[in-house]
């Protein structure tokens, strides 16, 4: 059965002889897969050396009480240095971890962080998964931050996109894991993160979405919030409300599968709506202080401003800025009240909310129904400094907690007929023309400025009547700006050109863009409120405006140390307007506000006696409304209209819809920014005009009046005109030619040293009426004149009620024979001594 033999002889097959086969260790490819794992490690060693050990020495660079410095209140004081107001310039109210309810931490943990009470500042384990998912995807759909890790993000703006920045964001959510606790970390994160809308901290997001205290949160409240961390701006519930409903219901799911909530009460309070409470109006949340805070954070950065403490001193005018508030707000209320007022008004928007929050309380309605939009009538207004462009007073709509849009510095609209004194100014500033300067008054056609369509006659709702009329013949560019004559201001452009117009408004301050069509002359374009005041303020100044407008004059931190000073160059105004043109155009805005467009000003709205003048504004079919003016102090300017453009009411006139509120406005301004007289360039000529024929001015240029008595009288009608040297005037009058007027004028009767009358220069010059005169067309006199030979010098003498001179005494010094005698000269009487 047993063979003898036992040897064995080894059998061959591919790998050699079976019998001589290697132990594993001297095999090839355990050679090579030892090699490759020397060469990993060394490579590890390499990354680690030259990559994580630098980030992690750089990671023990930061300081971590840095984590502690949360922003503390600002005080903001007007340009009295009067506080306006305490506020935190990132809406932040830091609150300790015991006020923030537990179910608030579990939605916080189960949304951003299942594993924050496990892991030591890093979750491997989410990590792992993050890689594997979105290796699986193809790209980044999700990351691994711990809370620890985005407070670190957070508190040094770690924002770089790069593994390095990962890196050493790990590293320091380590070393904060070491030197504080988990409700300390849990606390520095809650009081910095941003909630969206300019809340800061979770107190800021709790009293801004719900109007409470966090520790008055219910689940599905602190759902919601936790829902807004990913991305605060796009899920904000007062903006979107359906995607925050989205959020909120998906942290109640992570709820659940955490076991912070049951599964049941999480279906429950899921069907609750989203019902979030009315924005306030704290003057912490007003257009004013968030044009400050916006502005605060553009000078300092985001980083510095949510350390706060700062003193802001602003250029606000608080006393104006509450007339300018009062004023917009009571006048757009009485604009509402007009019999047959068709749109939404803002107190049935108020009634509106109020009942869409408590039918979403209710559960009557939808959670997902989107927020009511206000749809009232809006306003804004904007006053300015002239002389360095600070502003001093804002309103940028009726109210800031319906619409945060700024409609004074971001609203851009078209500005109607208020752009046409930039038209005569484009015009004035050309060689030839002045404010004297004939312009047919006729109707035209509208194929030649297209506003509002491309047939018809063009309209002239900036004529600011119900039914205007055409005079069907030449008038002065005076007049037509000054009734507000469409057809007039088109014709004038043209003279002059689009490109012209829109070089002299950019000039002045417009850097929105203007098209390049005729339609740009009737204000066709769009510009902000704030550019229309800064390009008016040229009228006044002689076109010497500021450069821009400024609201932050100085900011200080808590030490007193400055940390923004506006430049003084920033401050200075620069000539951006033929002085000539601008101190024309001022003549001709002064006479529409007290005799043309503007004249309610006057007659029905009490503005003040002092020197102003203004423009009114109204587009096509009564969209868009303005009115800007001016005293020689400030620039005001209010504007109405609805965020979706639509007609106000037909008729609706800037001159009644804003005009009271504007003069309201400026005449506040005059009690601490005292108007005073425009005074014209010295390089001026000035030519005496007459009223009734538009020509230069003869010696028979008087008209008949009757004074209050009855008595008729003749009063010289005439005005002088301030025009460029060498501009060509086209005669004199050839309306008046002295009939009917009192024999002393009409004769040229003069009177002597002593006021005696004499025989007229002329006998019996009545006979000559009818020959016209001839009067020299330039000067006779080339350089100085030391005689007055070309200007008169009016001497004012006193006269009695019948016209005859008052004779005064004459001092003589000796006696002297006349006709009547001697007169006696009587020597002075000696000096009193007075003994004391």
């Amino acid at each position: 059965m047993f063979r003898d033999d036992l040897d064995v002889k080894p059998e061959r097959n591919w790998r050699g002889e079976s019998g001589l086969k290697l132990p594993f260790y001297r095999r090839g490819w355990f050679g090579a897969l030892v090699a490759l794992f020397i060469l990993g490690v060394v490579a590890a060693f390499g990354v680690y050396s030259v990559i994580v050990a630098p980030l992690r020495r750089d990671a023990e660079k930061f300081d971590l009480e840095e984590l502690k410095k949360l922003e503390s209140a600002s005080l903001i004081f007007d340009r009295n240095g009067d506080e306006m107001s305490r506020l935190y310039v990132l809406n932040r109210t830091p609150v300790p971890i015991t006020d923030v309810p537990q179910h608030f931490i579990d939605a916080l943990v189960a949304q951003e962080d299942s594993r924050y009470f496990k892991h030591d500042g890093v979750d491997y384990i989410g990590l792992a998964r993050a890689v594997k998912e979105n290796l699986s995807a193809g790209q980044v759909t999700q990351g691994a931050s711990t809370i620890t890790q985005q407070l670190a993000r957070q508190t040094f703006q770690l924002l770089e996109k790069s593994y390095k920045r990962k890196i050493l964001e790990a590293f320091i959510a380590q070393r904060i894991e070491k030197h504080f606790s988990k409700p300390e970390i849990l606390e520095l994160y809650l009081n910095r993160i941003f909630f969206g809308l300019n809340f800061y901290g979770v107190q800021a997001a709790a009293r801004g979405y719900f109007g409470k205290d966090v520790k008055e949160l219910t689940i599905e409240e602190s759902a919601t919030i936790c829902g807004l961390i990913k991305s605060p701006n796009n899920i904000q519930p007062l903006r979107n409300p359906q995607r925050a409903l989205k959020e909120r219901n998906y942290v109640l799911d992570r709820m659940a599968a955490e076991g912070t909530l049951t599964a049941e009460d999480a279906a429950r309070l899921k069907k609750k709506p989203l019902v979030t409470a009315p924005q306030t109006s704290d003057p912490r949340l007003s257009y004013v202080f968030d044009a400050v805070r916006r502005e605060v954070v553009n000078i300092v950065g985001e980083e510095r401003a949510s350390i706060g403490g700062f003193r802001i001193y602003t250029s606000i005018d608080q006393d104006l800025q509450k007339t300018t508030e009062t004023a917009l707000s009571k006048q757009m209320a009485e604009v509402e009240k007009r019999p047959g007022y068709e749109h939404q008004t803002f107190e049935q928007f108020r009634s509106i909310i109020s009942d869409y929050r408590a039918r979403m309380k209710r559960g009557e309605i939808d959670p997902s129904t989107p927020k009511p939009m206000p749809e009232y009538l809006q306003a804004a207004a904007l006053m300015i400094d002239n002389k360095d462009g600070s502003i001093l007073a804002m309103v940028g709509g009726r109210d800031f907690g319906d619409s945060q849009f700024n409609r004074a510095t971001d609203g851009v609209r078209p500005v109607g007929t208020a752009f046409t004194p930039l038209v005569y100014a484009a015009a004035f500033s050309s060689q030839g023309l002045y404010p004297g300067t004939k312009v047919d008054d006729a109707p035209l056609d509208n194929r030649r400025v297209m506003i509002g369509g491309l047939t018809g006659i063009l309209g002239e709702w900036g004529a600011e009547v119900a039914d205007p009329k055409w005079s069907q013949a030449p008038m002065s560019s005076r007049e037509a700006l000054v009734q507000g004559r469409n057809s007039a201001t088109v014709r004038l452009g043209e003279r002059v050109g689009v490109p012209m117009v829109k070089q002299v408004a950019q000039k002045a301050g417009i850097t929105s863009e203007l098209r390049d069509y005729p339609s740009t002359f009737l204000g066709a374009s769009e510009a902000r409120l704030s550019e229309m005041c800064l390009a008016y303020s040229n009228f006044p100044t002689l076109g010497n405006r500021p450069q821009k407008l400024n609201l932050i004059q100085r900011i200080t931190d808590s030490q007193g140390k400055a940390v923004f000073q506006i430049a003084e160059s920033e401050l200075q105004t620069s000539q951006s307007m033929d002085p000539i043109a601008a101190y024309q155009t001022h003549t001709c805005l002064v006479d529409a506000l007290h005799r043309g467009t503007g004249s309610p000003a006057v007659t029905d709205y009490k503005l003040g006696d002092f020197p102003a003048g203004g423009k009114t504004g109204t587009h096509y079919e009564f969209k868009d409304l303005w009115f800007l003016g001016y005293t020689s102090s400030i620039t005001c300017g209010v504007w109405a209209g609805f965020d979706k453009q639509k007609t106000i009411y037909p008729g609706a006139f800037s001159n009644r819809v804003l005009l009271p509120a504007w003069v309201g406005m400026v005449n506040a301004s005059t009690a601490r920014y005292t108007p005073q007289e425009i005074t014209p360039p010295q390089t001026a000529e000035r030519v005496e005009i007459c009223q009734r024929s538009g020509m230069r001015a003869t010696d028979y240029c008087y008209e008949k009046v009757k004074d209050a008595a009855g008595v008729e009288k003749s009063v010289r009608a005439t005005y002088f005109e301030y025009i460029r040297v060498g501009t060509p005037l086209e005669g004199f009058c050839p309306a008046h030619t002295g009939e009917g007027l009192p024999r002393e004028i009409a004769q040229f009767q003069h009177q002597n040293s002593f006021g005696i009358e004499t025989a007229p220069m002329i006998a019996d010059a009545s006979k000559w009426f009818h020959i016209e005169p001839i009067r020299m067309q330039a000067l006779t006199v080339i350089g100085d004149d030391p005689y007055a030979s070309e200007q008169a010098i009016p001497r004012a003498r006193p006269v009695n009620d019948d016209g005859t001179p008052v004779r005064k005494a004459l001092p003589v010094d000796a006696v002297n024979e006349t006709k009547d005698g001697p007169v006696l000269k009587l020597a002075p009487p000696p000096p009193m001594k007075i003994e004391l």
